[in-house]
């Protein structure tokens, strides 16, 4: 069955009977957040239970796509759990019990921060306002965001119709619409704001993000300068190479991330190019983090960025990392909250659009966020007195005292 909240209940004259998931664990990682009909109820399930029975269950088939994201190693034991919740009311009470759990699928508001979730291919930019579509006042993807309870959304824009190597009259006319309709759609609670997933110059697949509009192009012709003056877009720059994307991160103050490090099209990234320069430098934030790949053995939703963040500490770097979710199509239909996540960013108050988002850049930078996929959030937090993002030296007995305050729902 399709549902909403993942749950299935079966209701009597006493009461009813609740079943469902702790959402993240359950769902393997996706770059689509379809509703595969989670739920079953009926007879002879699967030809295995004769008699009537409810569950929850992965399609065999999945999505009927080759994904190498969902493991289970040779050896383990896999935790194939579920919630039963049981209630003296109709079904209707029930399911606003289970929907506590994840505070009705949304991403709850913390004093002093702000919530941002990033990677998105929606592509709302080439599929609708350069397609000759008619432009909705209100997107779809945009109420779906917002009602979850999001205040920053970053774009990947121009991931597979765009055309980032230009020519440049159809480039510079992408970026144009994107900065115009992100502007459009941002409001005093909610910013949407424009980014690329570039994967030129520096190797798989990585994140650019500026905290203004930039027009640029990924490609540069010999005959052409690094920076030149359109009459119509203003500046507009052309990169050839990583030292000159390292150029233009630094001119522009942006930042720079490796997506899905160490899997998908980032197999084997960042640690292929952890001497050179761009990765040193500041404008490198470090990478981002998803659930991939699913392994239900694990007591954690995925090790491969834990460890990840040993090993650039042990390089010697300072490097942080953010949540992603990488998804491409955003509707109200979809499964959406199993396969969000989000960054809890310290900030008091929203930049305006018009003004650019640089505090946004900013606290990413000094990584004074924490991550969550909604159901454990972190209001406090320190390190011998040390906040997130700061730095600490251990006294000679070795002795660290950690303070943190926790909410969560799932025991």
């Amino acid at each position: 069955m399709e549902v909403k909240y993942r749950t299935v209940i079966g209701e009597s004259k006493s009461g009813s009977l609740a079943v469902f998931p702790a959402p993240h664990q359950y769902f393997y990682p996706l770059d689509e957040a379809f509703n595969l009909k989670f739920t079953w109820k009926g007879s002879n399930y699967l030809n295995l239970i004769p008699d009537f029975g409810i569950g929850i269950r992965q399609d065999p088939l999945g999505d009927k796509r080759y994904v190498p994201w969902f493991n289970a190693p040779p050896n383990t034991r896999q935790r194939l759990n579920f919630f039963c919740l049981l209630s003296t009311g109709k079904a209707d009470a029930a399911l606003a019990e289970v929907k506590k759990f994840t505070h009705n699928d949304t991403y709850v508001p913390l004093a002093g921060y702000k919530t941002m979730a990033s990677h998105f291919h929606n592509e709302f930019i080439s599929d609708v306002v350069l397609s000759g579509k008619a432009i909705p006042e209100k997107p779809e993807f945009v109420d779906v965001l917002k009602k979850a309870g999001l205040n920053i959304v970053k774009l990947a824009e121009f991931h597979g119709p765009g055309h980032p190597k230009g020519p440049d009259s159809i480039r510079l006319k992408e970026l144009d619409a994107l900065f115009k309709q992100t502007k459009r759609l941002s409001d005093s609670n909610f910013l949407l704001l424009p980014g690329e997933e570039a994967n030129n110059f520096y190797g798989g697949h990585w994140l650019a993000f500026f905290p203004k509009p930039v027009y640029w192009m990924m490609s540069r012709k010999s005959d052409l300068p690094f920076e030149t003056d359109d009459p119509k877009y203003g500046k507009v720059y052309r990169v050839n190479d990583k030292a000159e994307m390292l150029k233009l991160l630094e001119k522009e103050q942006g930042l720079a991330w490796t997506a899905h490090a160490r899997t998908k099209a980032s197999t084997g990234y960042p640690d292929k190019y952890k001497e050179e320069d761009f990765f040193k430098s500041e404008t490198f934030m470090g990478a981002a983090w998803k659930a991939i790949p699913g392994d239900l053995s694990l007591p954690t939703l995925s090790k491969r960025v834990l460890n990840l963040m040993d090993d650039m500490a042990n390089w010697g770097l300072k490097k942080h990392i953010i949540s992603e979710a990488d998804i491409f199509t955003i509707t109200r239909q979809n499964e959406m909250y199993a396969h969000l996540n989000v960054n809890y960013l310290q900030m008091d108050k929203l930049p305006n659009y018009a003004d650019g988002w640089k505090p946004v850049l900013d606290v990413i930078r000094e990584g004074k966020f924490f991550v969550s996929t909604g159901e454990v959030l972190i209001p406090k937090f320190n390190i011998n007195g040390k906040g997130a993002g700061e730095t600490l030296k251990i006294d000679n007995n070795g002795k660290a005292k950690i303070n943190m305050q926790l909410n969560w729902t799932f025991p």
